[in-house]
This record gives C-alpha cells, sequence and structure tokens, in this order.
C-alpha cells in the first residue's frame, strides 16, 4: 500500500514552505500555485487510511477502513465497523472504483440494526475535506440510507 504524502493542510503548508525557502529566515510561504499542485497531488489518488461517521446521529454507525489498489481504477480493502457503542468491532471487506472525482464503495460482512446488511456509497471527492453523501444499507427486506462522512486520515 502506497503512503500518502499529505493528510492535512497544515502539514502541506509546512512542507510547501520548507520547500520554498527552507525553515530558517523563510518570510514568506508557498505560492498559490505549490498549494494548488499539492492539494491536486492529495487528490489523485484514494489509497490509504479512511474513516467514516454518520453525520445525522454521530456515532450510530463508524467505519474504519484501508483501501490499495486493485488495478486500473479499482480499489479494494478491509477494515470494521461500530453501530453506535455496541460491542466489539465488525470486520468488513470493501470494493470500488476511483474515477475521479468518483469515488463508488461497496461493503461487505456489515450488521446494522440487527441485521446483515451491504453498503453502497458514491461520493465526489473534491476536497481533502472529505466526501457528504448518504450510503445506502440494503439486505432481506431492507434498506436505508444513512447520511456519512467519508475522510482519508
Amino acid at each position: 500500500m502506497r503512503t500518502r504524502r499529505y493528510r492535512r493542510p497544515a502539514l502541506l503548508l509546512l512542507r510547501l514552505t520548507l520547500v520554498a525557502g527552507g525553515a530558517a529566515g523563510c518570510t514568506s510561504g508557498p505560492t498559490e500555485g505549490e498549494i494548488i499542485s499539492g492539494l491536486e497531488e492529495e487528490l489523485r489518488s484514494v489509497v490509504g487510511e479512511w474513516t467514516a461517521v454518520s453525520t445525522t446521529a454521530p456515532g450510530a454507525l463508524t467505519l474504519e477502513f484501508a483501501l490499495e489498489s486493485a488495478g486500473g481504477t479499482a480499489v479494494r480493502g478491509a477494515g470494521t465497523m461500530r453501530e453506535g457503542t455496541a460491542g466489539a468491532p465488525i470486520a468488513i471487506s470493501v470494493t470500488g472504483t476511483y474515477v475521479r472525482p468518483v469515488l463508488t464503495l461497496a461493503f461487505t460482512g456489515m450488521v446494522f440494526e440487527g441485521r446483515a446488511v451491504n453498503g453502497q456509497f458514491s461520493g465526489r471527492y473534491t476536497t481533502v475535506g472529505g466526501i457528504s453523501d448518504a450510503m445506502v444499507l440494503t439486505g432481506a427486506d431492507y434498506s436505508r440510507s444513512v447520511p456519512m462522512l467519508f475522510q482519508e486520515r
């Protein structure tokens, strides 16, 4: 799995400041072009560690997972999910695609509201702030849409 160089805008700013003039005696920051270039690099890939939390009922559903390249635009990974303050996290698998800027993910192995479900998520990854959209959970005679915020760690 490839390690991402810029996890947070503050780290990006520090990295670009050091490149632009070094830490000692540097009075100018990165140029606009350097900042845009760094952000563009961040958004080119979705490989890495992710978290997702429900936004209408914080803590109602939490996912933690890692994505790796599966060749071309395909991604895959594994992680855990937790419903509310339930006991131990449940192991999940994830597959999907990233055709910039659209990230589409399918989760298996989930249990929500006492039901075995699969999760489907698709959103536009256009900012380092994450992707906010609904994840659809489906199972036998069950369907629920849960607003989520997906963010890289």
